[in-house]
């Protein structure tokens, strides 16, 4: 049995995983912003952590994650990061300071995965491309980490240049010269959509999440990779 401390337990994602998960995997603990009743021991401090664990699953916030993943590292426990928000100095610092497996997981929703996978595949022939991501209004950071690492995974793939133009405030973030917009509305979990252009010709490629148990599979393919990996890795299309 792999035993689990799962950083924001009480979040909706934290909270789908802990209904969801079989009895392959422990629960140890949970780390959290406030008490909760919970029938594991509930931390709302590193300091008061007193088990040991195989894991560290993190869907906290983007506040925390960052001393989340120090903790874990400094405790020699391998970590999926499913939170948001790590920049890029502080993913350069997970590398540097890391002896086990880091996995950072933008999405864990399969759908979402293959998307960024045709996206890849389509880039090579549609170096014009723009997305569009929704999420639920509580959502902290727009653009969404799927929809950057889309973004730049589509700029990977590209092999011509894509057509410039004028950058309004109405075209989006541009993230490696992909336009990215974002909404939050309520009655979204998860959708994205990624549009290609190209002459006298369209492809449109949509993914939508309606509840966040979908992501929990994703969440075990993570936590089995992530026993086998060394240093810092990035994205569950890595590892299927």
């Amino acid at each position: 049995m792999t035993k689990i401390i799962l950083a924001g337990g009480f979040g909706k994602l934290g909270q789908a995983i802990q209904d969801n998960l079989n009895e392959e995997y422990e629960i140890v603990g949970i780390v959290s912003g406030h008490q909760h009743e919970s029938k594991v021991p509930v931390w709302t401090s590193l300091s008061d952590i007193n088990v040991a664990a195989d894991i560290w699953l993190d869907v906290s916030t983007p506040a925390t994650v960052f001393d989340n993943a120090m903790y874990a590292i400094e405790h020699n426990m391998p970590l999926v990061i499913g939170a948001t928000g790590l920049s890029d100095e502080q993913v350069a610092i997970l590398r540097e300071q890391s002896s086990k497996g880091v996995l950072i997981v933008p999405n864990f929703s399969l759908s979402a995965v293959l998307l960024m996978q045709f996206s890849q595949l389509a880039a090579k022939y549609f170096p014009d491309a723009e997305i569009i991501e929704a999420h639920n209004p509580k959502k902290v950071d727009a653009p969404s980490g799927t929809a950057k690492q889309t973004a730049r995974l589509i700029a990977k793939a590209r092999i011509a240049e894509p057509t410039s133009t004028k950058l309004a405030p109405a075209r989006g973030e541009q993230i490696d010269r992909v336009p990215v917009h974002a909404v939050r509305l309520p009655g979204y979990i998860a959708q994205q959509s990624v549009y290609f252009g190209g002459v006298d010709e369209q492809l449109t490629l949509t993914q939508s999440t309606t509840s966040r148990s979908a992501f929990v599979p994703g969440v075990i393919r993570a936590i089995e990779a992530v026993k086998n990996i060394d240093g810092v890795v990035i994205g569950l299309d890595q590892i299927i």
